[in-house]
């Protein structure tokens, strides 16, 4: 018996190579869209992560604005008087410059005549223009726990020099931070005093509040062991040290008059910049007196901030820039408006992008304006 072989048709192989590309093509859509998707899963999973680190340390400094220092050692208004004369003080520095904000030295803000440092320094407008749209800076200050200056007496030496000594019987004011026996030395490799830092100095009994000097830490400081001298020389980048001039300087802190206490200040500002690798990225910068700005996050578009003001007793909220009659010193909340951020590469549908609000209340400026101290020494 003979078998009889038989294959496909024409029309047969048409039909399956048809239906084979449209469940072909049917993958390739599908695989196409879970790329898709996986793209903008991790770019948006990326932003999130960069938001989250960026907040959490903006907050961490907006919430301790004025903590151990501005706030809480008597200074009137939150603030101290930085020096009056020709030459103006600016501020973001480190030991070489001043022109990290829009390539141009900031002078603090400008009160009843004198310039001042506060807790909380609002910027607005003082940024970058990125697509049109000017951006935002914050200064926040406060006290720096890890250097136990507070275990030192301080002296004064000249309009130029602080002797500090560390007695045998450390007073009751010193407090150590957790995990140290024994007052680090002031050239403590690690939390030492450095170029850049700056020490707020206090004298109590003058007036109806203390008097403060910040002065800044030049680069000859902590020559020797075991460093009980600190040079505060004429020419920092900033103008803080300023030793002729009668106001906000050390010679104000001459005797009769004797120093009370001296705290190390970390006065820390947020802005955006362009990254010099490509000159046109944005990224959000961090910068602490004397140091080097550190980037924080790239790709940061734009930056908003309004105030909540505590003013006659009621408060004033969403402030862009501080109603008449107010000074930084009334600032109780910080609200991070508009934090706009872009994924770092552009997919098949472009850029992702995000927009942040939150707000950061300034513990130790909200408590004092809220529960107000009254009596002869304030």
């Amino acid at each position: 018996m003979r078998l009889k072989a038989r294959g496909f048709t024409m029309i047969e192989m048409l039909v399956s190579m048809a239906i084979g590309a449209i469940v072909l093509g049917t993958i390739v859509q599908l695989f196409d869209q879970a790329l898709k998707v996986t793209w903008v899963t991790s770019q948006r999973s990326e932003l999130q992560q960069d938001f989250r680190a960026s907040i959490n340390l903006m907050s961490k400094d907006i919430s301790m604005a004025g903590a151990g220092a501005l706030g809480q050692q008597g200074l009137s208004q939150n603030s101290v008087a930085l020096p009056v004369s020709a030459t103006l003080p600016v501020y973001p520095c480190n030991t070489t410059t001043c022109n990290f904000i829009n390539g141009a030295p900031v002078t603090y803000p400008l009160v009843s005549g004198a310039r001042y440092l506060y807790s909380i320094i609002p910027g607005p407008n003082l940024g970058i223009i990125i697509n049109g749209q000017t951006t935002d800076i914050l200064t926040v200050s406060y006290t720096d726990a890890n250097l136990a200056l507070n275990c030192y007496a301080v002296t004064y030496s000249s309009a130029t020099n602080i002797i500090f000594t560390l007695p045998a019987v450390l007073p009751s004011t010193c407090i150590l931070p957790t995990g140290i026996t024994v007052p680090q030395a002031l050239n403590d490799p690690v939390v030492g005093l450095k170029a850049g830092d700056m020490l707020l100095f206090s004298v109590s009994g003058v007036g109806p509040a203390a008097i403060g000097v910040v002065n800044t830490v030049s680069a000859s400081t902590c020559a020797g062991q075991p460093c009980y001298t600190v040079n505060f020389a004429a020419g920092d980048p900033g103008h803080i040290n300023q030793p002729t001039v009668a106001v906000g300087s050390l010679l104000a802190l001459a005797p009769p008059k004797s120093i009370q206490t001296a705290v190390r200040l970390l006065l820390i500002t947020y802005y955006l910049d362009i990254s010099p690798v490509d000159g046109v990225t944005p990224r959000l910068m961090r910068v602490q007196n004397g140091r080097t700005p550190a980037p924080v996050a790239e790709n940061v578009a734009y930056l908003k901030f309004t105030f909540d003001v505590f003013n006659g007793g009621g408060v004033s909220a969403n402030q862009a820039s501080l109603p008449a009659g107010t000074t930084p010193a009334m600032i109780t909340k910080v609200n991070i408006t508009h934090m706009s951020m872009r994924s770092q590469l552009a997919g098949a549908v472009g850029y992702q992008g995000l927009d942040m609000q939150t707000s950061v209340a300034a513990r130790n400026m909200t408590f004092q304006q809220e529960y107000p101290i009254t009596g002869s020494a304030y």
